[in-house]
């Protein structure tokens, strides 16, 4: 198993990166994407089968109903209301909750493009997106993963 609170650590480190954030909420906004799964997508560094995926969608269903009305709440509040930080607190909790519920379907291996590449797409194909919309909006999560990823990664054919 990986140490605990990998998968955390891993998702606050990518999401530091330039432009991770903005592409994290490009996927949550225009393709319904559980951000928490595609950075999965990520941490896994293997393939997932689709039975794999179904079974990570299964364990992150149950914090993501919480999950979202905390993230409506917060996001109908003014920028400068008190208890808009503590919905914040609340939300940010809930989302380790779950990325600890997906640290424990199984060990991560190193970081891995290819896999990424094919977990984030066979994402893409179950929220029923434009796959290449939807690996474009995630290339910059994929290249925090691949310091060197050559020209542009991910370049795919659809």
């Amino acid at each position: 198993m990986s140490p605990a609170g990998s998968f955390w650590s891993f998702s606050l480190q990518i999401y530091g990166m330039p432009g991770v954030e903005a592409a994290c909420l490009d996927l949550q906004d225009r393709f319904g994407a559980d951000v928490n799964l595609a950075l999965y997508c990520l941490w896994i560094g293997r393939a997932l089968t689709p039975e794999a995926l179904e079974l990570a969608l299964e364990t992150a269903s149950p914090v993501q109903s919480y999950i979202q009305p905390l993230r409506e709440m917060r996001r109908s509040l003014p920028k400068d209301a008190t208890v808009r930080e503590a919905v914040k607190k609340a939300e940010l909790a809930a989302e380790k909750l779950e990325q600890d519920a997906l640290e424990a379907l199984g060990e991560a291996g190193l970081p891995d493009a290819a896999a990424a590449l094919a977990n984030l797409r066979l994402y893409a194909a179950h929220l029923d997106a434009d796959v290449s919309a939807f690996l474009e909006a995630a290339t910059p999560l994929v290249n925090a993963t691949n310091p060197d990823p050559g020209p542009s990664f991910p370049r795919t054919r659809e």
